[in-house]
């Protein structure tokens, strides 16, 4: 017991360093923007603490009815030129959005530290709630590992957002670790962080969770237990035959559908488990 112990109190920053290295950088920002689709943007710099965080904002026809606008927590490995399809696809269904990238990851400032994901997520919205001050419905968006830091900062998110919306997220940081095949004493020393059933339970807005059934990434239960753990309101949607990274890689209505009503204020197609 003793050498589990000192091993937990020796060891364990040492697995927060290896996992912040492997999963909180990424590459620099590709060449892709909005505006190599024909959608008009604006480059953002975010102030992070020390840091400034690389963004793209894009906003909606002035004609469309209601604002509505959302900020995008993308996911690991990714930085936000891969994300320019999916901020396409909605300005063409009159919805403004932000998408930035976490500190060490694109052009952002380094490091990418768990800490400083949690500083940038409510730095983030605080730009978001500037830009988009008169809009109606300000949602946010969480896919895949975005849903840690998001989730994780939720009540400090102010003012709360009109819907919160959980994409192909996993359970926690420790289950995702099980699911890559991580040994077991790894698991046991993984920052008890991005516990996403534990921290929905303290979100109270409008709540949607979307997922697919073959995402091979993170199953379909992850959300499941999410939705399960979460206050009311909430709606879970279950897509059939999309992969991971749909919602980015190719954006298409099917996938996109129950966001945009729930974003809009409508609930979603359907709801439930088939």
């Amino acid at each position: 017991m003793l050498v589990v112990l000192l091993c937990v109190i020796f060891c364990r920053p040492l697995v927060i360093h290896i996992s912040e290295k492997e999963f909180l950088v990424t590459g620099p920002n590709g060449p892709e923007t909005p505006a190599s689709l024909g959608v008009p943007f604006e480059r953002l710099k975010i102030a992070s603490g020390d840091r400034q965080l690389d963004g793209f904002l894009v906003r909606a026809s002035s004609t469309c009815q209601p604002q509505i606008a959302v900020l995008i927590f993308h996911g690991v490995g990714e930085t936000i030129s891969q994300w320019v399809k999916a901020q396409q696809f909605l300005h063409e269904h009159c919805v403004s959005s932000i998408v930035f990238d976490y500190s060490g990851h694109g052009d952002s400032t380094k490091p990418g530290t768990f800490r400083n994901l949690r500083e940038d997520a409510v730095a983030a919205y605080r730009a978001f709630a500037v830009q988009f001050a008169g809009y109606g419905r300000r949602c946010v968006f969480g896919f895949s590992m975005g849903n840690g830091p998001m989730l994780e900062s939720i009540t400090n998110l102010r003012p709360q957002p009109s819907c919160v919306i959980v994409a192909a997220a996993f359970s926690s940081l420790r289950d995702a670790g099980a699911r890559r095949g991580s040994p077991k004493f790894v698991l046991y020393l993984i920052p008890d962080i991005w516990d996403n059933v534990e921290a929905v339970s303290r979100n109270h807005a409008p709540l949607l969770i979307v997922h697919s059934d073959v995402d091979s990434v993170n199953p379909v239960s992850m959300g499941q237990r999410i939705f399960d753990a979460a206050p009311e309101p909430k709606e879970i949607v279950v897509l059939h035959g999309f992969q991971h990274n749909a919602p980015y890689m190719n954006p298409v209505e099917e996938w996109w559908k129950p966001a945009l009503q729930f974003m809009k204020g409508e609930g979603s197609a359907q709801s439930g488990l088939d």
